[in-house]
């Protein structure tokens, strides 16, 4: 009797883990099948990570200093490109699950993932359409690294470090909700190329369709990156 009653708990334990994995994924079984996530694209309040290999926006970049709600009021600097052409990209983020009756079981992984191109794209090819293409891709990013970026500027609209965060040059980047009077970055002048993003981030948003060739959703218990 022993026996039997552990193989039932144990069975009730396994449906409940598939649970996270079932929600999660889901939603998601149009556009895995597409290969594409629909416009508005939206994460937020949890936090995650995102990284890509290389990215190149045509129209530069803007930043200011945006308040996010991740279980409190917290400081990010919102980032906005108004056109990025990316070489692969990794959203991972982790939640711990807790359910009624059965209990914590733990952190749980999501990963989102189309693999960068097997041979390097460079960024004169992510500018021209290869690649992973997104328009107004806006991020709130507590920290935001990269191993090289260059801001191209030209001589009638340079690198502005501290112009106005509501600023018109910033809004064409897809900050709409930039604070008069306070910090902003407007380096629209020329492309931006970034080479291995890594932010981690509270929310992203992709005001239009992107294509993500060879798509993978999964989800994994404990913390496991894509």
């Amino acid at each position: 009797m022993q026996n039997e009653t552990r193989g039932v708990t144990r069975w009730r334990r396994s449906a409940c883990l598939a649970i996270p994995a079932a929600a999660a994924i889901g939603g998601m079984v149009t556009a895995m099948m597409q290969g594409a996530l629909a416009a508005n694209l939206s994460l937020t309040s949890v936090p995650f990570k995102l990284s890509s290999k290389t990215v190149a926006a045509p129209n530069g970049i803007g930043a200011v200093m945006h308040t996010v709600d991740a279980g409190g009021a917290k400081t990010a600097a919102e980032v906005g490109l108004a056109k990025a052409g990316l070489d692969g990209i990794c959203v991972h983020a982790t939640q711990s699950v807790n359910l009624p009756v059965v209990g914590n079981l733990g952190t749980w992984s999501l990963n989102i993932s189309s693999p960068a191109a097997a041979t390097p794209l460079t960024p004169d090819q992510l500018a021209s359409g290869a690649g992973l293409q997104a328009n107004k891709l806006i991020l709130d990013a507590q920290s935001l690294k990269a191993a090289t970026a260059t801001l191209n500027a030209s001589d009638t609209t340079p690198n502005v470090i501290g112009a106005a965060a509501d600023g018109a040059n910033i809004k064409t980047t897809g900050i709409q909700d930039g604070t008069p009077g306070q910090f902003g970055l407007d380096a629209t002048g020329g492309r931006t190329d970034i080479k291995n993003l890594n932010a981690d981030a509270n929310g992203a948003t992709i005001a239009g369709a992107i294509t993500l060739p060879d798509l993978a959703i999964g989800v994994a218990h404990g913390d496991s990156g894509c």
